[in-house]
C-alpha cells in the first residue's frame, strides 16, 4: 500500500511540474498570435505612434493652409470674373473649387486616418473618403456643364463683352498665389516622399516581384517587425504630393487665362479666345475626374485593386514551402491604399499552422502592402 501511495504521489508531483510548462507554452503561443494580429490587422488595431501623430499634424497644417489660399483666390476670381464678364476666369474659379474639394477630402482622409475602428465599423471609416470623392466629382461635372453651356451660347449669339485688362490682372493674382502655395508646401513632394517611397515603388516592378517569389521559400517569421505606421505615413505623403500636383496644374491654367486676357485686352474683338479657353479648361477638368470616378467605382464594387496582380499573388502564395493550394482568394480595397485579403490555404499534414500563417501574412505585407489578412487553413488529407 505504501508503495502505491508513493508512486501516486510521484505521478501527482510530475503532473504539477508539467502543468506550468504547458501553461507557459500556451501563453507564449497566445501572445505570439496576439502580437502578430495586432501588427497585421491595421484596421482593427491602429497604431498611434508619435511619428504618425506628428506627420498627420504636419500634413493637416499644410492642407488647411492650401484650403485658405484656394478660397481667397476663388472668391477673387468669382467676383472679378463676373465684373470682367469672363467665362475663362469663372472656369478657373470652378477649378479652384475642385481643388478646395480635393484638399478638403485629403484633409478629411488625414483626420480619418487617426480614427479607431468600432464594433459596428470594424474596417474603420476609410470609405467616407471614397464617398467624399464621389460627391466632389458630381459637383465638378455640374459646374463644368454650366460653364460649357454658357460658352457655347455666347459663341452662337456673340452678344458678350469681356474686360481683358481685368481678366489679365485676376489671372496674374491667381498665378502669384499659386507660386506662394508651392513655397507653402515646401519640399514634402520630393525629398520626404522619396525617402519613404522610393524603395516601395521599386517593389512594384517585375524584377522585385520575381525576387520575392525566389525568397518566399525561405521566408522567416518577421511578424514582429511589421508595422502599419509606414503605410499611414505613405498615405499622408501621397496626399501632400497630390496637392502639389494640383497647384502645378493651377499654375498652367492661370498662365493660359493670363494669355487669353492679354489677347482680349489688346484685341477686344477676339472674344472667342475667352470662350475657347473656357471650353478647353472645362473639358480638361472633366477629363481629370475620370480616373477618380473609375477608382471610386472599383472600390465601391469591391473590385480587385489595380495595384495588385492577383495571378502573381496567388502563384507567390503557392510557392511557399508547405502550402499546397490556395482557393477562394479575395482582395479588395477599403479605401485608396488600404487593401484587404481573405483566402483559404491547404497545407500539408505535418506543417505548422502558426508558421504558415506567419509566412503568408509576411509575404502579403512585404510584397503587396496588404495589411489586413484573413486566412482559413485547410489540412490536406492523404
Amino acid at each position: 500500500m505504501e508503495q502505491k501511495e508513493d508512486s501516486a504521489s510521484r505521478e501527482n508531483e510530475q503532473l504539477k511540474a508539467q502543468m506550468p510548462q504547458v501553461s507557459e507554452e500556451a501563453s507564449y503561443n497566445n501572445n505570439q498570435l496576439e502580437f502578430s494580429c495586432s501588427h497585421i490587422c491595421s484596421f482593427s488595431n491602429l497604431e498611434y505612434s508619435i511619428s504618425d501623430s506628428a506627420e498627420r499634424s504636419k500634413s493637416r497644417v499644410k492642407l488647411i493652409g492650401l484650403i485658405i489660399f484656394y478660397s481667397v483666390v476663388m472668391v477673387v476670381e468669382i467676383v472679378g470674373g463676373m465684373k470682367a464678364n469672363s467665362l475663362a476666369v469663372l472656369t478657373d474659379a470652378a477649378h479652384m473649387l475642385t481643388d478646395i474639394a480635393g484638399s478638403s477630402i485629403s484633409l478629411f482622409a488625414v483626420w480619418v486616418a487617426g480614427w479607431a475602428s468600432t464594433p459596428r465599423q470594424s474596417f474603420g471609416f476609410g470609405r467616407l473618403e471614397v464617398m467624399g470623392v464621389l460627391l466632389s466629382v458630381q459637383l465638378i461635372w455640374l459646374i463644368c456643364g454650366i460653364l460649357i453651356y454658357e460658352a457655347v451660347d455666347r459663341i452662337l449669339h456673340k452678344n458678350a463683352k469681356v474686360n481683358g485688362k481685368l481678366m489679365f490682372l485676376i489671372a496674374l493674382f491667381g498665378f502669384l498665389v499659386n507660386l506662394l502655395m508651392i513655397f507653402w508646401l515646401g519640399h514634402d513632394h520630393t525629398h520626404h516622399s522619396h525617402s519613404h517611397e522610393s524603395h516601395e515603388t521599386c517593389n512594384s516592378g517585375e524584377h522585385d516581384h520575381e525576387m520575392e517569389e525566389l525568397d518566399v521559400m525561405g521566408v522567416e517569421d518577421t511578424i514582429g517587425l511589421v508595422s502599419p505606421s509606414p503605410l499611414n505615413v505613405k498615405i499622408l505623403n501621397i496626399n501632400i504630393q497630390g496637392a502639389y500636383l494640383h497647384v502645378m496644374t493651377d499654375i498652367i491654367q492661370s498662365v493660359g487665362v493670363m494669355i487669353s486676357g492679354l489677347i482680349v485686352w489688346v484685341k477686344p474683338e477676339w472674344l472667342v479666345v475667352d470662350l475657347l479657353c473656357t471650353l478647353v479648361f472645362s473639358i480638361a477638368a472633366l477629363a481629370t475626374t475620370l480616373p477618380m470616378l473609375k477608382k471610386v467605382f472599383c472600390i465601391l464594387m469591391e473590385r480587385a485593386p489595380d495595384e495588385i496582380d492577383i495571378a502573381l499573388l496567388e502563384n507567390g502564395l503557392k510557392s511557399i514551402e508547405g502550402l499546397h493550394d490556395v482557393h477562394d482568394l479575395h482582395v479588395w480595397a477599403i479605401t485608396s491604399g488600404k487593401f484587404v485579403l481573405a483566402c483559404h490555404i491547404v497545407i500539408g499534414p505535418g506543417a505548422s499552422q502558426n508558421e504558415m500563417l506567419s509566412k503568408v501574412r509576411d509575404y502579403c505585407e512585404r510584397s503587396f502592402k496588404i495589411h489586413h489578412v484573413t486566412i482559413q487553413i485547410d489540412r490536406q488529407v492523404h
